[in-house]
């Protein structure tokens, strides 16, 4: 259902509640009601809308030396750079769902950036706060679609105890998927 429906509803609701309280004398009470009522519609509105996620048009993952590419139609290629090989595999709606749904967390993680801050990101790289090993490789998310442009990435040396259960769950991402073992990870 849309907004403007639910909102509908909560307007006719509240004016139902402010009908059946106007037996009350007090002037300030009648006030009250006719203050509260876009407040109530609102609250109304807001429990009963389900929020969609906006729309993926594309997904890219970037790990060493494999570049993937899905659209929402489930549409994939690859490119492992380190061999030249490269293909296309197609995704049924379920599975492109499924993976849609498990990268969501990583989209709305506080870590997600917004392209406008990509270039940034890049150039300062990526801030670790505990034991850091080099060479471990790590992994990139970019959801693009008409109202999304942002990014995730990781990287699998930043204190990698603290982060196991993430880089597990990262790494199953890119497992569910037909395409080739990506290069140096751990």
């Amino acid at each position: 259902m849309t907004v403007d429906f639910w909102v509908f509803r909560a307007s006719k609701a509240a004016g139902r509640l402010a009908t059946t309280c106007k037996h009350s004398t007090d002037k300030r009470s009648s006030i009250m009601q006719k203050r509260m009522m876009p407040i109530f519609a609102l609250a109304v509105a807001i429990v009963g809308c389900k929020f969609d996620k906006p729309v993926v048009e594309r997904l890219e993952i970037s790990v060493p030396g494999l570049a993937i590419l899905i659209d929402r139609k489930g549409n994939g290629n690859f490119k492992q750079s380190s061999t030249g090989k490269s293909g296309r595999f197609l995704l049924s709606a379920d599975k492109w769902d499924a993976l849609r749904d498990r990268t969501e967390p990583f989209r709305l993680s506080p870590d997600t950036i917004p392209s406008s801050k990509i270039l940034e990101h890049l150039m300062h790289g990526s801030r670790c706060d505990g034991p850091y090993a080099t060479d471990n490789g790590g992994i990139s998310f970019h959801w693009i679609g008409p109202s999304l442009d942002q990014y995730y990435d990781v990287d699998y040396g930043c204190d990698r105890e603290r982060y196991k259960t993430r880089n597990d769950e990262l790494r199953s991402i890119l497992k569910s998927l037909p395409v080739p073992e990506p290069d140096r990870l751990p």
